[in-house]
């Protein structure tokens, strides 16, 4: 089964403004940021394979994966995880 990024980016966009405001980036850089995020959690914690802009694996992993990712808030991400998963000189 595959998943779409850019569906999941769509299904979270709201969190974009509010990740601008937070990390003093665009909004184009939050999107960035949160695709960022979005493959990190595919890698580390669901361990499922990227290519291009598809998540492919198992069906029951993928929509634990896509549940997690929507329920993603305000709070899901601080400076700390910026630094790491977005290398923040790359997304300003």
């Amino acid at each position: 089964m595959k998943v779409n990024i850019n569906d999941l980016l769509q299904e979270i966009r709201d969190l974009a403004p509010i990740y601008s405001k937070k990390f003093f980036i665009s909004e184009t850089g939050a999107e960035k940021f949160i695709r960022l995020a979005i493959k990190y959690l595919a890698k580390t914690e669901f361990n499922l394979k990227i290519d291009e802009n598809l998540i492919i694996g198992e069906k029951k992993k993928l929509e634990k994966f896509r549940n997690e990712i929507l329920n993603w808030d305000e709070d899901e991400f601080d400076e700390e995880d910026f630094k790491i998963i977005g290398y923040c000189q790359n997304i300003r």
